[in-house]
């Protein structure tokens, strides 16, 4: 489904109207310096027609590192104002051509481009994110023309003595719809001019005693000249979104001028800028086709960064699912929720950004995780950390609701004006106060609120609120705390908190699991949940792991899905790669299978993947009952392949040894990763110390006993991507990258009198999008 972003036109964009204005003033436009037509459409270079010169366009991908070599983002005629357009991904797209010099703009210049801005950064460094730029603030030299946060956008000028900076606050540029900008500056009238689609909005003066001149460095289109560095690898002030038409002309220009540049360029549109699409600013997944690294049927993004899946809920038909994203590149700076959509919770389809920071004076440094729940009519409501840095604390609790219920997708939502819920002094640690997760008491006109929060001298907690409209919130105290001078670590905040039911315990009672994140780390309880009282009493004190990847499984969201009353959460795991690696590849992270929730008989948990993800299963390669260690050798030596789902159940033999897997094996066992219990030990691990040439990532896990009952383990390999299940009692999510094409055979770890009972191994299908 494509999907037009809602109320985002160009205002006064009739021929009509130009031809007017252009009218009703003489003389003609300034003589072109330079201009970028970005019709390419093909390759990384970009004509500048005046000089008939090809400048470099760069991009992340003209020299992929992880992937074969692709072209930056162009975009063909129908999205674009004239002809062909270019996509400027936010982090690793520019084009840098030879500056310009003082004598060129002597007389005044004008610049101007087509833009349609996809997200706005937070303007690190006081920069803009460039549109056109060669500017030296050292030396107080040249321009820095482009937007800056929550669409504000300007100009700035070096006048040797003093920068000048004009900005535009009260016309701001619109997210995903084309725009018209130009700046002017006049050298005689000392004045300096900005244009919104042809009319001019400022027009201030310039230092009297001041002498603009040119730095003798580079014009940057995409990019501000002197960027912010952030994490070693990447470059901030960078813009996201679509250009076109990029100019610079010597001389200055008034709005009829400008209006006869934008009634040339749409001559042949009828005098309207094209509405754009989500499929026109999106990055396509298949952009990185090819990527030896890239999960193909786990839940991804299609491009950048993503932390925490959150807020899942069902509503008409649907499965939602929000996540925080960075729409910039792969990397965490300025939060906004992503947000897909599922039938199945397995086949999702990503969706125009959700919720972004707005000068709204609520979210306006970030929009952090959150939960969804119902209102009372049925309706969905979200929740979300509201980052706001001019205030303290800078955490709290907002909240939004679809904008039209009758849209299927839910795509538009509006955030309430002012905070739900406010830390007090003295309730947790002042600041530490964010990730609300909102739930139901029942059938009850009541709503509780877990907020994560640490008590002084105690341990981590989790804030409880309870409410009967979701509006105005009673705050209840700590849901429980233990004593963390007996566990180490978790005096800190605990992040993400989340309370579900699991079922009944030995004793007939309800069961809750309390699940958090305790830095980086997923932990849970098993108790009993008194909504009287709003307190959790736990089975014991003792936080246990809940998936002994050890950092790889993190970021726990939840719901019990009303379709079928199962328990489910969502996860994010991690990438554990550098800030260069995430920049040569694009992306950063993925989420977990859905899995399901219960209890044992033990009264421990019991979880497994959603029954769901049988639907990705492409072709069954190895179908094994009963069989010796010898026949499931010789099996599995036929089996090659980077996406599959392994299922072993095995009955040891007395003999010592590990029992389980072997994956991504290299000829010659070159590069190998183990997957297995190790009885004796009492050890579920995954040995990496092979998994790649180039680097040694050791081993991780945690404590499991077999305890007598056979082996049985899925594994579920994509590419980097690892999750094993065993028994149905633990799990352990881990990251693998080896450096050879041709790592991708399996292999049996097992002792020589084990029975295999079963073995299955089914070739997986890219998980790929709906319509």
């Amino acid at each position: 489904m494509s999907h037009k972003y809602p109320g985002r036109t160009v205002a006064g964009l009739l021929l009509a109207g130009w031809l007017a204005a252009a009218g009703a003033a003489a003389g003609d436009s300034a003589p072109a310096l330079a201009r970028w037509g970005l019709d390419e459409q093909a390759g990384n270079q970009a004509v500048e027609s005046v000089s008939g010169r090809r400048d470099q366009v760069n991009y992340v991908f003209n020299r992929a590192r992880f992937k074969p070599a692709s072209a930056p983002l162009w975009r063909a005629d129908a999205a674009c104002v004239k002809h062909g357009c270019l996509l400027f991904d936010g982090y690793s797209t520019d084009i840098v051509a030879p500056g310009l010099t003082s004598a060129q703009l002597a007389s005044g210049f004008t610049l101007s481009a087509w833009v349609a801005p996809h997200a706005f950064e937070w303007g690190d460094g006081g920069h803009y994110s460039a549109f056109l730029s060669q500017f030296d603030a050292g030396a107080k030299q040249g321009f820095s023309f482009g937007v800056y946060r929550f669409g504000t956008w300007g100009m700035q000028l070096g006048f040797d003595s003093a920068i000048v900076d004009v900005r535009v606050k009260d016309r701001k540029l619109p997210r995903d719809a084309w725009s018209h900008v130009a700046a002017s500056y006049d050298p005689v009238l000392r004045r300096v001019a900005l244009f919104l689609n042809g009319e001019r909005l400022v027009n201030i003066a310039a230092p009297v005693d001041g002498k603009f001149a040119m730095p003798p460095t580079p014009l940057t289109i995409g990019r501000h000249s002197q960027p912010e560095p952030f994490h070693d690898a990447f470059k901030l002030n960078t813009f996201l979104g679509l250009m076109d038409e990029v100019r610079v002309s010597a001389g200055p220009s008034d709005a009829a001028a400008v209006a006869r540049t934008i009634a040339a360029d749409l001559a042949q549109r009828g005098g309207k800028a094209p509405l754009l699409t989500q499929a026109d600013m999106r990055i396509s997944p298949s952009t990185f086709d090819g990527d030896r690294h890239r999960p193909q049927y786990h839940l991804i993004p299609d491009s950048g960064w993503m932390n925490e899946p959150h807020a899942p809920f069902y509503y008409a038909g649907q499965y939602h699912l929000f996540f925080q994203k960075n729409p910039f590149g792969p990397f965490w700076h300025q939060i906004h929720w992503g947000h897909w959509v599922s039938r199945d919770m397995t086949h999702w389809r990503e969706l125009p950004i959700a919720l972004a920071p707005e000068d709204d004076g609520l979210a306006t440094d970030g929009v952090w995780s959150g939960s969804a729940t119902y209102a009372a009519d049925g309706s969905p409501v979200l929740f979300f950390t509201a980052g706001s840095d001019a205030v303290k604390p800078n955490q709290r609790t907002g909240m939004a609701t679809p904008a039209d219920l009758h849209d299927p997708d839910l795509v538009r939502w509006t955030k309430y004006p002012t905070p739900v819920t406010l830390q007090t002094d003295g309730l947790g640690r002042y600041g530490e106060f964010r990730d609300p997760f909102v739930f139901r008491d029942g059938a009850r006109q009541r709503w509780f609120q877990l907020v994560g929060s640490s008590l002084q001298g105690r341990s981590g907690t989790a804030l409880v609120y309870a409410s009967t409209d979701l509006r105005n919130w009673t705050p209840r105290g700590p849901l429980f705390s233990i004593d963390a001078s007996r566990y180490p670590g978790f005096e800190a905040t605990w992040e993400l908190p989340v309370l579900l039911p699991v079922g009944k315990g030995a004793d007939g009672g309800e069961r809750h699991v309390f699940l958090n994140d305790v830095r980086g780390q997923a932990y849970y309880w098993t108790g009993v949940f008194d909504a009287a009282t709003a307190r959790f009493t736990p089975d014991v004190e003792a936080p246990r792991v809940f998936d002994v990847g050890q950092g790889h499984f993190s970021g726990p969201s939840g719901f019990v899905d009303p379709k079928t009353g199962r328990t489910i959460v969502f996860s994010i795991a991690q990438g554990e790669r550098s800030p260069q690696d995430e920049w040569d590849a694009g992306w950063a992270h993925n989420g977990g299978l859905p899995i399901t929730l219960s209890l044992g008989a033990d009264g421990d948990l019991r979880l497994a993947p959603i029954g769901e993800v049988a639907s990705l299963r492409r072709k069954l390669l190895v179908e094994l009952r009963d069989a010796s260690v010898a026949d499931a050798v010789e099996a599995l030596a036929a089996v090659h392949g980077d996406a599959l789902e392994i299922e072993l159940e095995l009955v040891p033999s007395a003999a010592a040894g590990k029992r389980g897997m072997s994956v991504r094996v290299a000829p010659g066992r070159a590069e190998l990763t183990d997957l297995y219990v190790d009885a004796a030990r009492g050890r579920l691990e995954i040995d990496r110390t092979r998994t790649s040439a180039d680097h040694a990532y050791g081993v991780q896990g945690g404590a499991f006993a077999l305890s007598g009952e056979p082996l049985r383990m899925r594994i579920f390999l994509d590419r980097s991507m690892v999750e094993a299940y065993v028994n149905e009692r633990k799990s352990l999510t881990s990251r693998i990258y080896p450096t050879r094409a041709d790592a991708d055979g399996l292999a049996l770890l097992a002792a020589a009198g084990d029975r295999i009972v079963s073995l299955k191994v089914w070739a997986m299908a890219a998980a790929e999008k709906e319509n």
